[in-house]
């Protein structure tokens, strides 16, 4: 492998990361790994994985055709394939596995390998991705950072996310989305984190993994895997989580309500952000920090961060710098304006403690100056909650009406839930409507809006409740770009 700012690995090196035997041209280079054919680059290697709706092997020739310097393969797709693709070999080469999918993580776990750096892995039911964003603002303030990129966080993403680790990175950020029981195991095998950290532990994959206490046992897999020279950084607001500070010897911890290492006191909306007092206990500094974003649960996500950046010893002003730069990832806490109306968009994705921290974060967003200024949730279904979807629901509305919003919209199979919780709780009938789906809701939704008001849209990926931008008039810069989509469904929590 040449180490520098591209990483280039020889056909010799792929073969023994993946474990495979090679077929065609031993003396290709491959510069980058994709498994979907619509962004490959010249120079990539394909891995034909294997999906729930596709096989990456009818995708191969075409892959080569477009510039992929490789590609690895199943032993029996090469063998049902072989007249087609050996005369391709003269120029490209193969690489046959018993399972694309291992081999990639293979390839993934062997590379990590080759690099001696801080590598942090995050996880929780919520807050992940903004917290690793956070993180990254602030190491990024001493040299170039890998991050996790789009939702490239589960067994088929985190190694395609380490595989772009070069010797240019000073660390690296990886998001770590499970679902199934045993997957954090794994997927810490292939990065091999140095730090850990565990936003939260909520009602998540509870379809999957049970109970909210096999959420947090599935989570906590990633302590036991931190590295024994590693920092684990604890949570110690949450209580499934606050036990592990006992049991681990070397960790950082943080909380907006508990004695902590990383606190935070005088919170309060600093325009369309929010600003708090940080304070390193170990150190006894302090100093002001403001957020591009709004909501009490962010400044637990920045308590988070600037704990990882404590352990690999970052200073307060670069702590402080580097939150200051942090701005959100699009979907998740976006504050965008329409025709004088202010939108909170947090629709990537939902489950119960993140729509109620959602919901807390509209009330107590500023109102605005002149209009109706009132506070308006639109909610969408939140998947894969199993046998506690109806009761999760209940509770959202209960939420809403317990914090004063002015009018509740909730959309999706299990909108009446929420409407009738929000009855239970106490909003009156003429402040809740319910749509089984947004196309129901198209037609009457902009007679909900005045001008002034502040909307919350907040919904399970499955829900794309950002349709609703469109009916609004709002254009958004990201629309249309595409990141890996083969099959990242499950883990991306």
């Amino acid at each position: 492998m040449k180490v520098q700012e591209q990483v280039v690995w020889s056909v010799e090196e792929i073969t023994i990361g993946s474990g495979g035997e090679r077929r065609g041209n031993a003396s290709a280079e491959v510069t980058g790994v994709s498994i979907d054919t619509r962004t490959l680059r010249p120079g990539d290697l394909f891995v034909a994985v294997k999906g729930p709706r596709f096989d990456g092997h009818d995708f191969v020739a075409q892959a080569l055709e477009q510039g992929a310097s490789g590609a690895v393969v199943s032993r029996h797709g090469f063998q049902a394939r072989e007249g087609a693709w050996r005369p391709l070999l003269d120029r490209h080469f193969l690489i046959l596995v018993e399972d694309p999918l291992t081999a990639l993580q293979s390839l993934a776990a062997w590379h990590r390998t080759r690099f001696d750096l801080p590598l942090i892995g995050v996880t929780g039911s919520n807050g992940k991705t903004t917290t690793k964003e956070m993180i990254a603002a602030i190491l990024s303030r001493r040299g170039p950072v890998l991050k996790t990129e789009g939702n490239l966080n589960n067994h088929l993403g985190l190694p395609l996310s380490l595989l772009r680790l070069d010797a240019s990175h000073r660390a690296a950020v990886l998001e770590i989305g499970i679902s199934l029981k045993g997957e954090m195991r794994c997927l810490c095998e292939i990065a091999r984190p140095t730090v850990g950290l565990i936003t939260n532990i909520g009602p998540a994959h509870l379809e999957f993994l049970g109970s909210i206490e096999g959420v947090a046992e599935e989570k906590g897999s990633l302590f036991e895997a931190v590295r024994p020279d590693g920092t684990a950084i604890i949570n110690l607001d949450d209580p499934h989580l606050a036990p592990w500070e006992k049991r681990l010897s070397v960790k950082w911890t943080f909380a907006l309500d508990a004695p902590a290492d990383v606190t935070a006191t005088e919170i309060r909306p600093e325009g369309a952000g929010i600003g708090f007092l940080l304070t390193l206990r170990r150190t006894g500094e302090a100093g002001r920090v403001h957020l591009a974003t709004s909501g009490r649960h962010q400044v637990a996500n920045a308590l988070g961060a600037a704990a990882v950046a404590c352990a690999l010893g970052y200073r307060l002003e670069e702590i402080r710098d580097g939150l200051a730069d942090f701005r959100p990832v699009a979907l998740r806490a976006e504050v965008l304006e329409a025709e004088g109306k202010t939108l909170l968009l947090d629709a990537y994705n939902a489950n119960p403690a993140s729509i109620k921290a959602a919901i807390e974060m509209l009330a107590a967003f500023p109102r605005r100056e002149g209009g109706s200024s009132r506070k308006i949730a639109l909610l969408g279904d939140m998947l894969e909650l199993g046998t506690f979807s109806e009761s999760a629901h209940r509770g959202v509305g209960e939420a809403a009406a317990q914090n004063g919003i002015d009018l509740l919209i909730a959309v999706g199979r299990w909108a009446g839930a929420v409407a009738e919780g929000a009855r239970q709780a106490g909003m009156a009938g003429e402040k809740i409507s319910a749509y089984a789906d947004l196309p129901s809701l198209q037609k009457e939704f902009l007679s909900y809006l005045r001008k002034g008001d502040v909307l919350l849209i907040k919904g399970s990926r499955g829900m794309r409740m950002e349709t609703v931008l469109a009916w609004l008039g709002v254009e958004r810069s990201d629309r249309g770009k595409r990141a890996e989509t083969l099959p990242l469904e499950r883990g991306k929590d």
